[in-house]
């Protein structure tokens, strides 16, 4: 046997290489060598073994990133399976194909003759939402469609058990890993053209003003007519209505509007690579606008009947985050400065709102009864009773939209300071079984209803809304929604995670015949020991650089606000700065952790 031969589980070894010398460390040995050959300095066993199997092609970048999912379930870091349990995946596969007379017969909505297209990524064959805009005598009618789901999983079935346990859909580089198995997630469910699919229809009719004046569900029967690619529709006259309205609607809207360009690798065959950043487009943005107001009125429908809901929740932002940005331009002498987060919520009134903040402060509850209140207060539903209140919400919208607008005459280092800050002072969305409203997209109801292909959250509203339009008793109740909801939170931040994670890899895969490839990066975080820079300036890609890499001997540190690195003065010497946050930066790659997606840069 080998002595101290404890491997990486990355690692495998055929048992026949497993050679008896007394002090041989094949563990260090294989370090040592993979060290050599991929000039990496990483402390862990990995990277460098990852960058020589890559460079000995050994390994194809399909093999890596394969790997690396296999290495994750095994430490049960990974929730999410590559493949589906057989047997579900055949009993998927003997369902019959949409019969349009049968499903009418069961006393469905016939809106085949509604001309319904779906736009979506070219690459995409979930088609889970269509739209259709109908013009008629009286007005117009906004119909958005969504894949009827919830008629082929049902509750506590196995499918559904396999499902609610992956709670979504996970998109990778190089694979989809879906929450649904492919029959139903890219077939049965995947809303295709010119053939009939079973949906569930919001039906929204516009005034002249463009304003819903009123809203119904359906259990319906659809045929699409196209699927067509956000890029196809741009120059497309006869969606001219459909964008009409969606730009209408967005500038009626006082919403959060952080925009940062996304990139996306994508795996051809083994080892071709293809790299897109993408940015929103009006195609984008008008289906997203359609989304949003689905999701809205269909969690107001619910809400107000009282049904239990994993609402989609975005909280305001901290007050001592807002505090700690308005000290650091303070210390920029950028004469900028938000509103304190207020917590007044809907119903409430000026008196209630103090009590909180005071009993906030003395830990214990504060009777304000006897004050009187120039407010007078309103009833509301009890959906939306821990919502925030309008004027809260709006007073910090229009604080951060006014620091947009002011932001924007500055220098670009100055800018992307503030820019960076703001973003940074975004809470995560959660689901939750207790509604506290959409503080981004700036809704007092919000939860998620189109895309039940490939979250289940959306299922879950699905069965919901049908047991309204059936008047029967609600499926899910408050106990459920509760442990439901955080685990469909825990598991979409999981797929985020892993989705980050793989993307890395993928981009370093590519950098990987470039590391001469310098940049002129923006320096966007200062945390000791680390310096953190935007490669491209766009939000697409970053890096990190130690401290270390400035200078191993002088004593460098942080102020307290993370604005600047300094140089500690010597003989009485005032300190040095060194670099600022929101400067451009010259550097170059260091190492390149293919195994977990790090990229760690030096100076030039």
């Amino acid at each position: 046997m080998l002595v101290n031969t404890t491997l990486s589980d990355a690692i495998q070894i055929h048992p026949e290489i497993g050679l008896k010398w007394k002090k041989f460390d094949l563990k260090l040995e294989l370090k040592r060598l993979a060290a050599r050959k991929s000039g990496l300095r990483f402390p862990e066993f990995e990277p460098a073994l990852a960058m020589m199997l890559i460079n000995a092609k050994r390994w194809s970048i399909l093999d890596l990133l394969k790997r690396r999912l296999e290495w994750r379930r095994k430490n049960n870091d990974n929730p999410f399976p590559v493949t589906y349990e057989t047997s579900l995946e055949q009993w998927a596969e003997q369902l019959p194909d949409v019969d349009a007379a049968s499903a009418l017969a069961e006393k469905r909505s016939d809106l085949q003759h509604l001309h319904f297209v779906t736009i979506d990524p070219p690459d995409a064959k979930d088609f889970d939402d269509a739209v259709c805009l109908e013009e008629h005598e009286n007005g117009r009618t906004l119909w958005v469609a969504i894949a009827d789901v919830a008629h082929y999983v049902t509750k506590d079935s196995s499918l559904d058990a396999t499902a609610q346990a992956r709670a979504t859909s996970v998109y990778l580089p190089h694979a989809v890993l879906p929450m649904l198995p492919f029959r139903l997630a890219d077939d049965l469910c995947s809303l295709r053209a010119n053939v009939p699919r079973l949906a569930m229809v919001i039906e929204m009719t516009l005034d002249d003003d463009n304003n819903v004046i009123s809203s119904s569900a359906h259990e319906a029967v659809i045929l699409v007519k196209e699927n067509l690619a956000y890029e196809d529709t741009l120059e497309d006259v006869r969606l001219d209505g459909l964008f009409k309205l969606a730009d209408a609607w967005q500038q009626d809207e006082l919403r959060l509007n952080i925009k940062q360009g996304e990139q996306r690798p994508r795996i051809h065959g083994e080892n071709e690579l293809t790299i897109e950043v993408k940015w929103p487009n009006k195609a984008t943005e008008m289906i997203e606008t359609f989304m949003v107001k689905t999701n809205n009125i269909v969690g107001e429908m619910l809400g107000k009947a009282g049904a239990a809901l994993p609402w989609r929740c975005h909280p305001m932002p901290d007050s001592t985050d807002v505090r700690d940005l308005n000290k650091q331009l303070e210390a920029l002498e950028i004469s900028i400065q938000l509103p304190e987060p207020r917590t007044k919520s809907k119903g409430q009134d000026d008196t209630d709102e103090l009590a909180g903040l005071l009993g906030a402060w003395a830990g214990q509850d504060i009777d304000l009864s006897g004050l009187s209140s120039t407010e007078e207060k309103t009833e509301v539903d009890d959906y939306l009773s821990n919502v925030s209140a309008q004027d809260a919400r709006d007073e910090m919208l229009d604080g951060l939209r006014l620091a947009q607008e002011q932001a924007s005459a500055l220098r670009s280092s100055l800018r992307r300071v503030v820019d960076q800050g703001l973003f940074q002072l975004m809470n995560r969305a959660r689901y939750d079984a207790v509604n506290i409203g959409h503080f981004g997209l700036n809704l007092d109801a919000y939860a998620h209803f189109t895309s039940p292909i490939r979250r289940y959250p959306d299922l879950i509203v699905h069965r919901q809304l049908k047991a309204m339009l059936h008047q029967k008793n609600w499926v899910y109740d408050e106990d459920e929604m509760i442990a439901l909801s955080e685990h469909c939170s825990q598991q979409g931040r999981m797929a985020q995670l892993l989705e980050w994670e793989l993307v890395a890899m993928t981009l370093n895969c590519h950098l990987m015949n470039s590391e001469n490839q310098q940049w002129n990066a923006r320096v966007v975080g200062l945390k000791t020991p680390w310096i953190f820079l935007d490669l491209n300036d766009d939000g697409s890609m970053h890096g990190r650089m130690h401290l270390k890499q400035l200078s191993s001997k002088k004593n460098l540190f942080i102020d307290d606000f993370g604005l600047s690195l300094l140089e500690e003065g010597r003989d009485g010497q005032d300190e040095s700065v060194l670099l600022e946050l929101g400067q451009l930066f010259p550097c170059r790659i260091r190492g390149l952790d293919l195994w977990s997606g790090r990229l760690d840069l030096a100076p030039i």
